[in-house]
């Protein structure tokens, strides 16, 4: 990666990006290590006069799955956040094809970065058909679908490449390392 990637990268891409290495350094399969490996980041942006309204504050996930598939011209993406005062959250948003993040359950302003993979809507919807989270999204990335009812397949080999969207900009130099003890996902190519 270029050394324009870190120039741009703001104080909380950076904190978000470190946060998650710490977290995938755990030796686990973690939905940290895959967004490090397949993940990008998106710039926040306002909720867009027009666009359908906001969903309810505790359902990231069905609210921008639900608002994706309304918006041709976004995409779903889960991953991590930062907020504005500092903690980590696993959520989804959906993406415009310029990069930037648009949050179908916050207020504008509350995320102050975002780390995320996009995923193609018809894997999606594979994903909750086969682990039975169709009526009660929590996220394909969610450790009890992915360890319980997904038997790890998306920890293990990421999300696969046909159903890979990428949308924003490269996480920072560095993003990607094997800490000793550390399992990343073994991608698909």
């Amino acid at each position: 990666m270029s050394s324009t990637v870190n120039a741009g990268t703001s104080r909380h891409e950076r904190v978000l990006v470190d946060a998650l290495r710490a977290a995938a350094s755990r030796g686990a399969l973690t939905a940290e290590a895959v967004v490090l490996a397949q993940g990008r980041l998106q710039s926040p942006s306002p909720w867009p006069a027009g666009m359908p309204r906001r969903g309810n504050g505790g359902a990231s996930f069905r609210n921008a799955w639900r608002i994706a598939r309304r918006s041709p011209a976004l995409a779903y993406v889960e991953g991590y956040v930062i907020e504005d005062d500092g903690a980590v959250t696993h959520h989804a948003w959906c993406v415009d094809g310029d990069g930037h993040a648009l949050d179908p359950t916050w207020p504008d302003g509350r995320a102050r970065a975002y780390a995320g993979i996009g995923m193609a809507l018809p894997w999606v919807a594979a994903v909750q058909l086969r682990t039975c989270t169709r009526t009660r999204f929590p996220g394909v990335l969610d450790p009890a679908v992915q360890h319980t009812r997904d038997a790890d397949r998306v920890l293990t080999y990421g999300v696969p490449v046909e159903a890979l969207l990428r949308l924003g900009r490269e996480l920072p130099a560095g993003s990607v390392s094997r800490p000793p003890g550390a399992r990343l996902p073994d991608l698909v190519a």
